[in-house]
């Protein structure tokens, strides 16, 4: 009977460890006491892909002030390759609902906004760099906490 409990506990705990994602890079960058990204503070994110036998996710990590004062902002990216091809695209992150309702996982002031902006994609081996930048309509935008990337890997 014992027997029995053990491999189905060693079961179940195989299950779910195969069925989770592993963070293949993970970078958060946090923004000094302001709390203000500068339009010409780009942050970088560079990161190794050595298994292409398998698909991606690229999650944007944006956390910011308690209530935010804005239901979106626009955030820039430029993927560069291994093969040295950039690709440039924009995203509209939605930090509050049509309600007004925070999409972030808030704790006390800080809330934590994840966004994947690759979606279970194929990523060639080697080495990549993807960019990331706001184009708010001013020199800053304004209750950022930080910015970070993730890299997971599915099996």
């Amino acid at each position: 009977m014992k027997t029995k409990i053990i491999f189905l506990v060693a079961s179940i705990f195989t299950l779910i460890s195969c069925s989770k994602e592993k963070a293949n890079y993970s970078k958060f960058d946090l923004f000094p006491e302001t709390h203000q990204w500068k339009q010409s503070d780009a942050k970088t994110f560079d990161f190794t892909i050595d298994n292409d036998s398998q698909s991606y996710d690229i999650v944007f990590k944006f956390s910011h002030v308690f209530d935010y004062q804005f239901n979106s902002v626009p955030i820039n990216f430029v993927m560069e390759t291994p093969d040295g091809k950039k690709e440039k695209f924009t995203i509209d992150l939605q930090i509050k609902d049509s309600s007004g309702k925070q999409l972030a996982d808030c704790s006390g002031d800080v809330c934590d906004l994840t966004i994947a902006i690759k979606d279970n994609i194929k990523l060639a081996k080697g080495n990549y760099k993807i960019t990331a930048s706001n184009s708010f309509k001013g020199p800053y935008l304004p209750n950022v906490i930080g910015v970070g990337l993730e890299v997971n890997g599915k099996k």
